[in-house]
């Protein structure tokens, strides 16, 4: 679509066009509030119910935010019935956090449950509109968006492992109304939607309408500047995973800061942006990306600076920036009790013991022997077995490049109270197995993400 449809072409509307597209979806799931969007959206899809090949599905998410809930769920499960298609209703059983807005929650909550029930290729089909896409355009100029903001919603866009589709993202409110009288459809109606202090409801009901008796065609005026900053993003996405291959480090969730610094500061920040994007972590604000610059990238400082932002942290360690989800803390006091015949899960790492010949644990020094996971609080040393002193495990952490910030969640093994191992970089000489002698490999799934 790329113009506006009339009333009388919605009702010739086909999705030929976005299904064929992704020839290998199984499914389509319809997302339905009950408002008259969606249920515009669900008559069309009921009328092209026989030419449509993929299963149909009809999905109402229950926020528990408004009396009515339950009774639009109801709507919704009726009209699906009435057109022969299945329905399924979420609830979100969880109450809304302190702190935080209603609605940004609200639709985070609502698309990961929806998440949940898709499957590999499957599509989703929202009741998104051109009003939507102008509001959500205004709402992130306001808020100082850059072109990835400013391109607001696309047609299409992946989502848990399928498509995200907006079909009726070209058509007005106006006409969906229209549409929606003319074929005698009911819908149900969200008083929410009137209450003025959610900054989308001000900006459609008190600065909108001024616009449009000024300039009546801003809707399609807005769109193409909407086109022009996809463009723009798409753009920058390119040149972002371009630089991204000259600098990502073979790890690919850290940077190497010498080939970052070769850039122009304006592509430093485009790659910070894809680095992110790629790892699936929340973007920066400005104000942080001023931090990542000063305190991370353009500083002599060495004492584990950090900036971090939402459940995101990016630290700096020997000219490499590492990104990764804020880590749970670690009380150092913990202790573990390993049946080492069997894996061990603790902070989200698995410790394995493998039967091997030669270097490991040796398996008749440690028969009968009690077997203690702890970690590092100071001053511990251990002896390796190609070595005639012991040496203290802080150096040992730090000649094998083990991430500061990570030392503290690194697994001692220790047998009968003494240090034996520490898994991938050292078995202490008392309990090393011989070349021929039969031992345990002991692997923890943490190694390669605590070590530079």
């Amino acid at each position: 679509m790329t113009k506006s449809m009339s009333t009388e072409l919605i009702a010739y509307y086909n999705f030929d066009t976005i299904l064929n597209a992704f020839p290998h979806a199984k499914n389509i799931w319809i997302a339905c509030s009950g408002g008259m969007d969606s249920s515009v959206l669900l008559h069309l899809v009921y009328l092209n119910k026989n030419k449509i090949k993929q299963k149909i599905n009809v999905v109402y998410v229950n926020h528990g935010l408004q009396e009515k809930s339950i009774e639009w769920g109801k709507f919704c499960k009726k009209k699906s019935e009435k057109y022969g298609l299945d329905f399924r209703q979420l609830d979100i059983k969880e109450n809304t956090p302190d702190g935080v807005s209603i609605e940004a929650w609200a639709r985070e909550q609502r698309y990961a449950l929806i998440a949940e029930l898709m499957e590999e290729d499957d599509f989703l089909f929202t009741g998104h509109h051109q009003d939507d896409q102008v509001e959500t355009f205004f709402l992130q100029a306001l808020r100082g968006g850059g072109p990835k903001g400013l391109a607001s919603m696309p047609v299409y866009k992946g989502f848990a492992g399928g498509i995200h589709a907006r079909p009726l993202l070209e058509v007005n409110r106006s006409q969906l109304l229209s549409y929606a009288n003319e074929n005698n459809l009911s819908w149900c109606e969200d008083t929410s939607n009137a209450n003025e202090k959610y900054d989308r409801n001000y900006l459609r009901k008190n600065i909108l309408p001024e616009i449009e008796h000024r300039w009546p065609a801003y809707r399609e005026t807005t769109q193409r500047i909407i086109r022009h900053q996809q463009d723009c993003a798409l753009l920058l996405q390119e040149i972002g995973l371009e630089d991204l291959k000259l600098a990502l480090n073979e790890d690919s969730a850290s940077l190497q800061l010498d080939a970052l610094k070769m850039l122009s500061i304006n592509r430093q920040k485009n790659l910070i942006f894809t680095w992110l994007k790629e790892l699936q972590l929340a973007s920066p604000t400005s104000r942080h990306i001023d931090h990542i610059f000063s305190d991370l990238i353009y500083t002599e400082n060495e004492n584990m600076p950090c900036v971090n932002w939402k459940d995101v942290e990016i630290r700096r360690y020997r000219r490499i920036l590492y990104a990764s989800k804020v880590m749970s803390k670690n009380n150092v006091k913990n202790e573990y009790n390993w049946d080492i015949s069997k894996p061990l899960r603790i902070m989200d790492e698995v410790l394995i013991a493998k039967s091997n010949v030669g270097l490991g644990l040796s398996k008749e020094k440690i028969k009968d022997s009690c077997i203690v996971i702890k970690y590092r609080q100071g001053g511990e040393k251990i002896r390796p077995h190609n070595k005639s002193h012991s040496i203290s495990v802080k150096q040992l952490f730090q000649e094998s490049g083990v991430l500061p910030w990570v030392r503290d969640r690194f697994p001692l093994i220790y047998i009968d109270n003494e240090l034996a191992l520490i898994p991938g970089l050292c078995v202490d000489k008392n309990y090393s197995a011989n070349n021929q002698e039969s031992s345990f490999q002991i692997e923890w799934s943490g190694y390669e993400k605590a070590i530079q």
